[in-house]
C-alpha cells in the first residue's frame, strides 16, 4: 500500500538523483584531498595564466617607460615588484580556490547523508509493511 510519506520520500530522491546527484556522484568518486588538490592544481595554471595576461597588458600599456628602463638597465626593482605581487596573487587565489572547494565538498557529504537517511527511512517503511503483511497472514 502506497502513503503519501513514501511517495514524498520516493519524489525527493529521485529528484536528486536527476539533479544534484549525479554532480554529487562524480565528486564523492575522489577522496576530499585529492578532490581539493586537483583543483588547485588547475587554479594555479589558470593564475599564472592570468597573472601573465596582466602582466603583458601592464607591458603594453607602460611600452614607453618599460623600453628606457631597459636601455639604462634599471628594471631590477619592478621584476623583484612583479615576482611578489605573483606569490601574493597567487596566494590569495590558491586560499579562495582551497575554500571553495573545501565547502562543496562538504555541501556534498552533507546532501549524501540526507540522500541516504531518506533511503534508510524508504527502507524502513517498506519492511513495516512486510511485518504488517506477515502478521496478517
Amino acid at each position: 500500500m502506497l502513503s503519501k510519506d513514501r511517495v514524498r520520500t520516493m519524489t525527493r530522491l529521485a529528484i536528486y538523483e536527476e539533479g544534484q546527484g549525479a554532480a554529487d556522484d562524480r565528486i564523492n568518486g575522489y577522496f576530499e584531498n585529492d578532490y581539493i588538490f586537483s583543483h588547485m592544481v588547475g587554479s594555479f595554471v589558470g593564475g599564472t595564466v592570468a597573472f601573465v595576461l596582466i602582466v603583458m597588458l601592464y607591458c603594453g600599456y607602460h611600452y614607453d617607460t618599460l623600453l628606457l628602463q631597459i636601455y639604462e638597465n634599471s628594471f631590477g626593482n619592478q621584476i623583484a615588484l612583479a615576482l611578489t605581487l605573483y606569490a601574493a596573487f597567487m596566494v590569495f587565489f590558491l586560499a579562495v580556490t582551497f575554500f571553495v572547494y573545501h565547502y562543496r565538498y562538504s555541501e556534498m557529504k552533507d546532501r549524501l547523508h540526507r540522500y541516504r537517511r531518506r533511503l534508510d527511512h524508504l527502507s524502513e517503511s517498506y519492511k513495516k509493511e512486510d511485518e504488517y503483511d506477515d502478521d496478517d497472514l
